[in-house]
């Protein structure tokens, strides 16, 4: 018995098809339509309680071998058995049999949406059906199909299909795969397997026994990544590939066994490989060792035992709870228990889970960790799975297992402490160093965490920082001593990443409320200087590292290994010290503003050219530079258009309306330091001094003396 289950986005066309055939007929259903109209609109009823489900139509045959013989109460019975196995006994289904083939099948069309608006999960679906069909292949005495794990080779993964579909291009297992059975066509000695295999850029890291006499185990590496025999299934591990004809004989063969181990060893050691570049960890991603290990003692050539494999595992970092051990073990000062503070529950919590935890600590072993090697396998063999899925009907234990990932979990710490709703995701390209900028909400970064994994996995580093404007500041390269001081001193960060064992990112929450860049870059530069960050990423608006996700810079390699980022103290709450030092840097900028301003009215009025003009502009222009000249260029502009505009007025020369103009045309940039429109700051000053007692009384002095000149009759005074 086959299953095959396809999920899609419209109910009308997979409803054609079904009914559509000449010899399909409906077996069972729980929808009372029976026609693809009627049946899509009943479907469409319920999908419309989640709008936002982008597949919500699961289309699955069940196929019988050819020849096997199924009534219709047989089918039946199969279907409802596929329905509860799959946790789909609360969706809308219809069952059609066709008999249009050779072999008997039937479909199967279910509403992925329960009526009560749950979505079921679709995780290790494929799985999950395969050991349904065995069971039912058992219960109804059919021909028995082997479980593709106890196949020769291991069928695609979801996430491969998907990526094949996606880029055209099989993946590195799919690769591996299609190379070795190349390789071991007509191939009957393992010396000339590795040959071949080493010919087109794959590396065979063998493990034998006994001295060298037996064979037990094989591993691949392809563009850096370790595959075992058994991650590409049973037919290329070291008994599958013998049992297909390629044999190994020691007095023959050990040569080159010989050289491979030596190259996994020399890469295990730190030397390059010969493409000029550090090896990866070994393919259990615990010891630093190849997978093919000199023995102890004889020089026999031994597999590392499990014990081994568990005392690795043991060095993952470890909790907030061992935090003190490692910092006294280095010399670092952790603060003690302050108390609560007055910006929330346990502030100090910052300083003592964060300040530090090394991501890469010496262990009995080789002296590194765990790097996630295995991880990185399965990421790029396509075979990361979405742990927001739980598979119905599973056991406690297996759901934890599931929701286990602990890179979404630290993304999702760092995201909450972060608290805005758009993010923008980078990632640095490994080979040009380039970004590639992704705005995201929370909700699509956290599905997007295996696909990000899978981009860490080739060499790119994966950034965040939040889209638009935002109360947020990122202070880099801090050390534990900084953090304390930040904490101390009122400016405990809303969230804290090593970003590689003792350098510190902070994230420090200034205002719930959206601040300017300027207002950003200042507090950035600020923080940054006086607790001894990096000034050049102090911008405002600059990228920081996202947790659960390693850093690849290659100054942060240890025996091979990358450290992970990790997320420690994420209050999210706001800095004590915030307000006031906001009303800080609003004073600055403001003040630096007026500077700026003042400084370029001035540069403008300096490089005037008046000349002999007798209109208002050349006479201010002329007026200012003397003023600026006899005062010098730290003389008050303002005083010095009052002063123009009163010297104007009383020479009785101009009008109300053409000292408005001097002052307006003549002093440029007044706009940007005054409140109102320049307009009004040149009518306000021009109508002020025109209206002063004493100039009023100059000008009317001098409108008398020119009349006199000219010989005409004496004028009353001037109406404003």
């Amino acid at each position: 018995m086959i299953a095959k289950a396809i999920k899609g986005r419209g109910f009308r066309g997979a409803l054609e098809y079904d009914l559509g055939k000449e010899q399909g007929r409906i077996l069972a259903s729980n929808m009372a339509g029976r026609t693809p109209r009627e049946l899509a609109a009943e479907f469409g009823a319920v999908r419309r309680l989640r709008p936002n489900l982008g597949r919500a139509v699961l289309h699955v045959s069940l196929s019988a071998a050819v020849g096997e013989k199924l009534t219709d109460a047989q089918w039946q019975q199969i279907a409802q058995r596929y329905l509860r196995g799959m946790g789909l006994t609360h969706n809308q289904f219809i069952v059609t049999r066709h008999t249009d083939t050779e072999h008997e099948h039937i479909h199967l069309l279910v509403n992925r949406i329960t009526l009560s608006g749950r979505v079921v999960s679709d995780g290790r679906d494929y799985a999950r059906q395969e050991v349904l069909m065995r069971e039912v292949e058992q219960a109804f005495g059919l021909q028995s199909v082997a479980p593709s794990r106890a196949s020769a080779r291991k069928a695609a993964k979801k996430g491969e299909i998907e990526h094949a579909l996606r880029t055209g291009q099989p993946s590195s297992r799919q690769r591996l795969q299609q190379w070795c059975d190349a390789a071991a066509e007509g191939c009957d000695s393992l010396t000339t397997y590795v040959e071949r295999l080493d010919a087109v850029g794959v590396e065979v890291v063998p493990v034998v026994q006994l001295g060298g006499a037996k064979l037990s185990g094989l591993s691949y590496r392809l563009e850096g990544v370790l595959m075992t025999g058994r991650d590409l299934g049973r037919g290329y591990a070291a008994a599958g590939i013998q049992h297909r004809g390629v044999i190994y004989e020691q007095d023959r063969d050990f040569a080159a066994v010989r050289r491979c181990i030596e190259r996994e060893a020399t890469r295990a050691f730190g030397a390059p490989d010969r493409d000029g570049a550090p090896g990866e960890a070994s393919e259990r991603g615990g010891s630093g060792h190849g997978a093919g290990a000199l023995g102890a003692g004889d020089g026999s050539l031994e597999r590392r035992d499990a014990a081994d494999l568990d005392a690795d595992r043991s060095q993952e970092p470890r909790t907030s709870g061992d935090v003190r051990q490692a910092v006294a073990g280095r010399g670092a000062h952790v603060p003690g228990d302050h108390g609560s503070g007055a910006q929330g529950s346990e502030p100090d919590a910052a300083v003592d889970a964060g300040v530090a935890v090394e991501a890469l600590r010496p262990g009995s072993g080789d002296g590194a960790v765990d790097s996630g090697a295995r991880e990185r396998i399965l990421a790029l063999g396509g075979a990361a799975q979405d742990p927001e899925h739980v598979e119905p009907g599973s056991t406690g234990a297996r759901a934890r297992s599931r929701a286990g990932d602990r890179s979404l979990e630290a993304v999702q710490k760092q995201i909450t402490a972060l608290g805005v709703e758009r993010l923008l995701v980078g990632i640095r390209d490994a080979q040009t160093g380039l970004m590639m900028h992704r705005p995201w909400s929370r909700a699509e970064l956290e599905r997007s965490v295996p696909w990000l994994k899978r981009m860490n996995a080739r060499g790119n580093d994966i950034y965040i920082r939040p889209d638009g404007d935002h109360g947020l500041v990122l202070v880099d390269d801090l050390k534990p001593d900084a953090l304390e001081r930040m904490q101390r001193e009122g400016y405990a960060p809303a969230a804290i990443l090593e970003t590689s064992p003792g350098n510190f990112q902070a994230w420090v929450k200034l205002s719930d409320a959206p601040l300017s860049v300027a207002v950003r870059t200042r507090a950035a530069r600020g923080l940054a200087q006086h607790y001894g960050g990096d000034l050049n990423s102090a911008d405002g608006k600059h990228f920081g590292r996202l947790a659960g996700f390693t850093n690849q810079k290659p100054q942060h390699t240890r025996n091979h290994r990358q450290p992970y980022v990790l997320a420690h103290a994420c209050s999210g709450t706001i800095a004590r010290a915030a307000p006031a030092y906001l009303e800080q840097i609003a004073q600055r900028l403001d003040k630096a503003a007026a500077e700026q301003e003042r400084r370029k009215r001035r540069d403008a009025l300096q490089s005037a050219r008046p000349g002999a003009g007798q209109g208002p502009l050349q006479e201010y222009q002329r007026q200012a530079q003397r003023l600026l000249a006899q005062y010098g260029a730290d003389a008050d502009l303002s005083r010095v258009d009052w002063m123009v505009a009163t010297d104007m007025a009383k020479s009785g020369r101009f009008t109300l309306q053409d000292i408005e103009t001097g002052i307006r045309e003549g002093s440029p940039n007044v706009d940007s330091r005054k409140a109102g429109p320049v307009e009004d700051y040149a009518r306000r000053t021009a109508a002020k001094a025109w209206s002063d007692p004493g100039v009023r009384q100059h000008r009317e002095q001098a409108q008398a003396r020119q009349a006199q000149r000219a010989g005409a009759p004496e004028q009353g005074p001037g109406v404003d």
